[in-house]
């Protein structure tokens, strides 16, 4: 009886670590799935609310918000109305453990939107930040928490005049 107690002792930490391993590859995939849920081709407010914890955080333009006050600031800024907007991310620095990672970016985005003062103007903007993200293992998921945005670059150039 004691073997017994003492193998099942053993085997324990066996199954608390069988989930699977956090990889760097799982966390650029669920920040480009972020990404992607906010891209206005495919935006998703559903979709967006999955990939983050329910006490997400973003810091972004100087200001905190949480997904719902974001999602309710760009679509009240006529983000939906946009032609285009398309993020690239790249120079990835992660760090992992078990159930955590932090990952820092380089951030690149494009945006085609109509001038606010002259609809029939299309403009392009070129935007870069540095970012840094945290995301949580919840369950089987992974879930960004907390993510915090710099502005480094920005560049407004007209894109296109309607006929």
């Amino acid at each position: 009886m004691v073997m017994k107690k003492f193998l099942i002792f053993l085997l324990i930490p066996l199954f608390s670590f069988s989930q699977e391993r956090i990889t760097e590859e799982m966390i650029i995939d669920h920040i480009n799935e972020f990404f992607d849920a906010l891209n206005v081709k495919n935006y998703n407010k559903d979709l967006l609310n999955q990939k983050v914890t329910s006490d997400f955080i973003i810091y972004e333009m100087g200001d905190k918000f949480t997904l719902n006050e974001f999602t309710d600031f760009i679509e009240s800024a006529g983000f939906l109305g946009w032609e285009s907007t398309e993020w690239f991310l790249s120079d990835f620095t992660i760090s992992i453990d078990n159930n955590s990672a932090h990952a820092s970016y380089l951030n690149i985005g494009v945006f085609i939107y109509p001038n606010p003062y002259a609809p029939e103007v299309l403009l392009k903007e070129n935007k870069q930040w540095l970012e840094s993200v945290y995301i949580i293992r919840e369950g089987e998921d992974l879930k960004i928490k907390f993510l915090q945005s710099d502005e480094i670059y920005s560049k407004v150039t007209v894109y296109r005049k309607s006929s």
